[in-house]
């Protein structure tokens, strides 16, 4: 059983592969942020501050275009990763902006500043990645469980629909059956009916009859009277 609910637990590959794929991009946006503050790091050590602010600011631009650029495709194709990518560049834009502001404020060195910020920036995409996979697998197990429901669910459903298509039979069978009783009746009653049409067709019949040999007689009567009649009468 162990052995069973581990393999059920375990995530087919297509989701592992989508969810791996999210995670490694998450990591090389953190790599590149951390770079991106390294190489500031580095340019702060040879070249002047004002070239240096000229740089962070060109930088700057940079992020913020393509976080507005993000923004307007995700909006259009409904997409929430790249929203959060757009305003992943915006905060990155705005933070190298404020930087040389921040140090000169609150007198920060900039080496522990990039450096601090960086791990902050890595961070962040690390617990995104925990975020994520923990996410992707909770959503998997309720997947499953939702199947499990489904399938219960659908095993009661079949019963009352058999038993539906059984009454439904029951009472067209009982319907049929009634059907089938008033068309002998109909039958019976329509035999009747010409049976008695055709009693009546012979009793008018007959009386014709009787009546034509009443009528006979009537006419032999009123003919010519016979020879010896006339020889007396004569």
């Amino acid at each position: 059983m162990e052995k069973m609910e581990a393999k059920k637990s375990k995530m087919p590959k297509e989701m592992s592969q989508d969810l791996l794929k999210k995670m490694f991009g998450n990591i090389l946006k953190a790599v590149g942020i951390m770079a991106y503050f390294l190489i500031l790091n580095l340019a702060h050590s040879t070249m002047k501050l004002e070239r240096l602010t000229g740089d962070i600011e060109v930088f700057a631009g940079v992020f913020l275009a393509a976080g507005i650029i993000l923004l307007e495709i995700a909006y259009k194709k409904d997409n929430g990763s790249n929203a959060i990518t757009g305003i992943e560049c915006l905060v990155l834009s705005i933070h190298s902006l404020l930087i040389m502001h921040v140090i000169t404020l609150f007198k920060y060195d900039f080496r522990y500043y990039l450096l601090t910020s960086s791990y902050v920036f890595s961070i962040y995409y690390v617990l995104k990645d925990i975020v994520i996979y923990t996410k992707g697998r909770r959503d998997y197990l309720k997947s499953l469980s939702d199947i499990a429901d489904i399938v219960k669910k659908e095993e009661p459903a079949k019963k009352e629909a058999t038993k539906k298509y059984e009454e439904e039979v029951k009472e067209d069978n009982i319907k049929e059956t009634k059907n089938d009783k008033s068309k002998t009746k109909r039958k019976k009653t329509e035999k009747s009916e010409t049976a008695k049409k055709e009693t009546k067709v012979s009793k008018t019949k007959s009386k014709t009859t009787k009546k034509e040999g009443e009528k006979a007689p009537e006419k032999e009567k009123r003919g010519r009277p016979k020879k010896e009649e006339v020889t007396k009468n004569d």
